[in-house]
C-alpha cells in the first residue's frame, strides 16, 4: 500500500498534535501519515508548527497553506481560528482541487458556508467530511447491540461540556451516532452556566442536549426504549480520535465521505436553530426553516 501523504493545515488546538501523534507515532492508519504542517494562529498552550513537526516527525513546516497542495492525499483542516471561522476559506482551495478534506467541529460557523463548500465539493467530485470525534465514540459502537435491545427510543438525554456551539457539536454528535438524524425542531433555554435544548424528532424520541460549563468535564448519554434503558459514558479519548482519523483515511483511499453531507448540515442547523431559540427566549425553531435561510 503505498504512503498516503496528509496535510495538517492549523496548530492553535490540542487536535493538531492529537491526529499528528496517532498518524505518525502511533500509525494507527496503516500507510498514512502526517508529511506537512502550517501553523497559522499559535495559542500559549500549543506548540507551534516546527515544535509538532520536531515532535511528531513531520517531515515538512510550509508557510503557505496551499504550498503542498500537488502532493497531498488528504488534508484535516484543523485550525481553531475564531471557533473554527477560517475552516471553509483555508478548506476552499484543496476542495476546488480534488483534495480530499477533513474540517474539524464545528464544520462551519455559518451554515451557508458549509452548504456552498459541499456544494463545490459536489461539482468537483472531492470527499468532504467533518464531525465532531464522539462520532468514533468506541463506547458506542462496543454498545449497539444493547442499545438496539431497547426497541423504540423514547427519550434520550445526551451530556457535554462547553458553551452550546463551539462545544455543543460534542453532544448533539454522539446523539446522532446513537440515533441518527431526522431532527424536526430545537427549543433552548440557557443561563449563564449551562444550557438545556429539547430537540423533537420527527418520527422518533425526544432528545434532551444539556451543555454544562459548571460541572465536571464529561461525555455522557442515556437512552430510554421500550423494552428497558442504557447509559453511556464516553471517556475514551483516543478511541474517538483514532476512530475518526481513520474515517478520514478511509475517504481519501474510497472517495466516500463516511457521513452524508446532508446530516452535517442538518447537525449543523440543530445547533443554529439552538442559537435562535435562545435569542427568541426559547421559542421552537423548526430545523427545515434554518436549512432554508430562514
Amino acid at each position: 500500500m503505498s504512503e498516503l501523504r496528509v496535510g495538517l493545515v492549523g496548530v492553535n488546538t490540542s487536535h493538531a498534535g492529537a491526529f499528528a501523534r496517532l498518524l505518525n507515532e502511533r500509525s494507527v492508519a496503516d500507510g498514512a501519515r502526517v508529511t506537512w504542517v502550517w501553523g497559522g494562529e499559535l495559542r500559549p498552550n500549543q506548540p507551534d508548527a516546527p515544535t509538532l513537526a520536531k515532535t511528531y516527525d513531520i517531515p515538512e513546516v510550509v508557510t503557505e497553506p496551499t504550498a503542498k497542495i500537488g502532493e497531498t492525499d488528504l488534508v484535516l483542516v484543523v485550525d481553531d481560528t475564531g471557533g473554527g471561522a477560517n475552516h471553509v476559506p483555508l478548506a476552499r482551495p484543496f476542495v476546488e482541487a480534488g483534495v480530499p478534506t477533513f474540517l474539524d467541529k464545528p464544520m462551519a460557523v455559518d451554515l451557508a458556508q458549509a452548504q456552498e463548500l459541499f456544494a463545490l465539493a459536489a461539482k468537483r467530485g472531492t470527499a468532504v467530511t467533518s464531525s465532531s470525534a464522539l462520532r468514533y465514540a468506541v463506547e458506542l459502537e462496543a454498545d449497539r447491540e444493547r442499545i438496539a435491545a431497547l426497541g423504540a427510543l423514547s427519550s434520550v438525554v445526551s451530556v457535554g461540556p462547553g458553551e452550546w456551539y463551539y462545544y455543543g457539536v460534542h453532544a448533539v454528535e454522539q446523539l446522532y451516532a446513537a440515533v441518527g438524524g431526522g431532527v424536526e425542531w430545537v427549543q433552548r433555554f440557557t443561563w449563564p452556566d449551562r444550557d438545556v435544548a429539547v430537540l423533537s424528532y420527527a418520527d422518533g424520541p425526544t432528545a434532551v442536549v444539556e451543555t454544562l460549563r459548571d460541572a465536571a468535564y464529561a461525555f455522557h448519554l442515556t437512552m430510554y426504549g421500550k423494552e428497558g434503558l442504557h447509559a453511556v459514558r464516553i471517556a475514551d479519548f483516543d478511541g474517538f480520535y483514532s476512530g475518526q482519523v481513520r474515517a478520514a483515511v478511509e475517504m481519501a483511499r474510497t472517495g466516500t465521505p463516511p457521513v452524508a453531507p446532508e446530516e452535517t448540515l442538518e447537525l449543523l442547523a440543530v445547533l443554529r436553530a439552538g442559537v435562535l431559540s435562545a435569542e427568541r427566549d426559547g421559542a421552537r425553531v423548526s430545523v427545515a426553516s434554518v436549512l432554508a435561510g430562514a
